[in-house]
């Protein structure tokens, strides 16, 4: 990296300039309100001709600049001058009263130096050099406001909103007169508090409340104002509360973002200090974002070898950058995709540079690569989150999903208590339990397999992770929505009852994290699984309106719903939890211990080899029936009892939801 030296110095030498002329004008404005205060005090005649008042000015004046240095009051900026500043320059002009008047009276005892006069040069001292960086600053706001585009014009204002009389309103406020980039015209605030309504933050009103909007939007356009968004700046609000400005606001045709919390932002500066961002889909789960503690995930990952089967995907390309955060010793990635385990590396190399992280093409279908890979690193750490999820396309293709979500997980297993890995962790699905498709009935085989190594094997830990849906994932509901809505619609929706479990993809990850890191603490625990806990379930309908409507779209008008009818094995809802599995109390980290059913090893292992010796031959009916053995409780629902769910007769049972 080259050094512009010139620059340097020539920046260090307007920066010492700049000091020094604010010294120079505190200076200056400390003699004048000295002056002033003896007008004030005695008659202004005799000030002008009495001899001994330009010996004390001077003396006042050099006593106020070197305080002024030695307190180092000129590096307050006066464009963002605020309390702190005014409290640093109070606290100067009193050092510099105080010190005048030791000097004073130890050189003539305070002859001719009246204490009024005193009392008035600070309070002058303080008005004046207040005055000078408030007008400046109001000033400067002034002109700031006023953006050009490059052919010299006023950009057009973001007639705006705000909803909750906070703290972040004011800053909003404040912050939005200084910013060149984002030309806001806040028409006023809106709080459900009535003692809020009529008082002013930062000059602008209180207008009303959330239930007021409507007509506060008309009212705004007969005066000629078309406000077209609504920036939220309640503290913490809740994500039903979310939902409800959301519609209404959707009902008036605004757009709604609103204030981030510190913690969210990447970057904090001066000049951007508070901007708005878009109201996401994850602030609308209608759960609290579990959080935990990281301690125990450290002890786990710190100073490991750490590898990830299937890591190009949704939750292991996440898995992976989480685990990088950890420090690993060194981090394998492993897919069978080479295009997304490139993307992958790049994303860790330019994050991480002094990370070595590993990227090996490898299928967990295929036994001889996966012991190659496993011997060759002797990982300490195996995460297998390679899967086939989509549950049609699976139940089109039985075989296949058995090759990589049983199979596979047996492979992977294997070769790691092998290479004597310290701790195996599965990513299995909420779709295990109860299952009525193949996806889930393959999850849960491969559960029963983990659990009975866990059970067996005296040096390597097996631990199953189990949770539902996560927000956004390849081939899930959420992009498929979103495509959808860009098209214009219609947007499809399998049955107007469906409900799943929702998470974000970072927060599942972390508590599988977290999870993990709990399961090889309580050596008590074999043979168990870790289901997180999802909250409640959201229904997929509601899922579609609030996706519209975050679009800026009216569900039902500008973008139609229909229903498409629940596909080959899927059901209306998901459980976490066989009804025969214990379950423990739910820990403070997010997720709950149960103790499914525990199938016999050598049972396990005679009809896994029965099933690999028939995929080979793609007889699918038998390997069923097989898989059937392992995991009873699969069952495919008949046509009889299957709900219905023809788009023609839901599409006319199905409205929008009131705002």
């Amino acid at each position: 990296m080259k050094f512009d030296v010139k620059a340097l110095l020539d920046l260090r030498a307007n920066r010492r300039l700049r000091n020094w002329i604010v010294v120079m004008f505190d200076t200056v404005a400390a003699g004048g309100a000295f002056v002033l205060a003896y007008l004030t005090v005695f008659n202004p005649r005799w000030v002008m001709l009495s001899p001994e008042l330009p010996p004390k000015v001077v003396m006042f004046v050099i006593i106020s600049g070197v305080c002024f240095v030695l307190l180092r009051q000129y590096r307050a900026s006066w464009r963002y001058v605020s309390i702190p500043d005014l409290l640093t320059m109070i606290r100067a002009c009193l050092v510099a009263v105080v010190v005048y008047t030791v000097a004073a009276f130890l050189a003539t005892r305070g002859q001719d130096v009246p204490r009024s006069v005193l009392v008035l040069s600070f309070v002058y001292m303080v008005g004046i050099l207040s005055a000078a960086r408030l007008a400046y600053r109001i000033l400067f706001e002034k002109f700031s406001r006023m953006p050009r585009s490059r052919n010299g014009r006023k950009q057009a204002s973001r007639s705006v909103l705000l909803c909750g009389f906070s703290d972040r309103a004011e800053s909003f406020v404040r912050s939005s007169r200084r910013d060149r980039y984002h030309n806001f015209d806040i028409v006023g605030i809106l709080d459900d508090s009535p003692l809020n309504h009529d008082r002013f933050v930062q000059g602008v009103k209180v207008v009303g409340s959330l239930d007021q909007l409507a007509e506060i939007v008309a009212a705004a356009e007969r005066d000629g104002t078309q406000i077209s968004e609504l920036i939220v700046t309640e503290v913490a609000p809740g994500r039903r509360r979310l939902a409800d400005i959301l519609a209404k606001a959707n009902a008036c045709g605004l757009k709604v973002s609103r204030i981030p919390d510190l913690s969210e932002m990447l970057t904090i500066t001066s000049d951007t200090l508070v901007v708005p961002r878009p109201i996401e889909l994850a602030d609308l789960l209608e759960r609290p974002e579990v959080t935990a503690k990281l301690e125990n995930v450290a002890r786990l990952l710190a100073g490991k070898i750490v590898l990830v089967t299937g890591a190009g995907g949704s939750i292991g390309s996440e898995l992976s950058r989480q685990i990088a955060t950890f420090a690993p010793r060194q981090l394998i990635i492993t897919d069978n995709s080479e295009f997304q385990l490139y993307t992958l590396h790049t994303g860790l190399r330019d994050d991480r540079p002094d990370l070595a992280v590993t990227m090996r093409i490898m299928d967990v279908r295929d036994r001889a690569r996966v012991n190659e890979v496993l011997a060759e690193y002797r990982p300490e750490v195996v995460f297998h989150a390679a899967a086939l999820k989509h549950v049609p396309i699976v139940e089109e293709n039985p075989v296949e999903a058995i090759k990589t979500n049983l199979l596979g997980t047996r492979n992977v297993a294997d070769a790691a208590l092998a290479n004597e890995a310290a701790t195996f962790v599965m990513i299995s699905t909420d779709k295990a339990v109860n299952p009525t498709n193949i996806m889930g009935a393959t999850k849960r085989a491969a559960e029963a397999y983990c659990q009975a190594l866990d059970l067996n094997s005296k040096h390597t830990r097996f631990k199953t992770v189990r949770f539902g849906n996560v927000l956004g994932s390849n081939g899930s509901v959420v992009p498929r929505f979103q495509e959808q809505i860009a098209a214009g619609g219609p947007v499809t929706v399998t049955h107007p009852n469906i409900v799943r479990y929702f998470m974000t993809i970072p927060e599942a990850v972390r508590l599988v994290l977290h999870a993990s890191a709990h399961a090889i603490r309580s050596q008590g625990e074999r043979g168990k699984i870790m289901v997180l806990d999802m909250g409640k379930p959201v229904r997929i309908l509601d899922l579609a309106e609030r996706m519209i409507q975050l679009a800026g779209y009216k569900p039902g008008s500008d973008i139609e719903i229909v229903f498409s009818g629940l596909r080959p094995g899927e059901k209306l809802y998901e459980e976490l939890f066989d009804p025969s599995e214990v379950q423990a109390a739910r820990t403070e980290d997010g997720f709950i211990v149960a103790s499914p059913r525990v199938l016999d090893y050598a049972l396990l292992g005679r009809t896994l080899s029965q099933i690999e010796s028939l995929v080979g031959s793609h007889d699918a009916s038998r390997v069923i029936e097989l898989l059937l053995h392992l995991v009873p409780e699969y069952h495919r629902p008949t046509e009889s009892e299957t709900p219905p769910t023809r788009a023609e007769g839901a599409v006319a049972a199905w409205k929008p939801s009131a705002p």
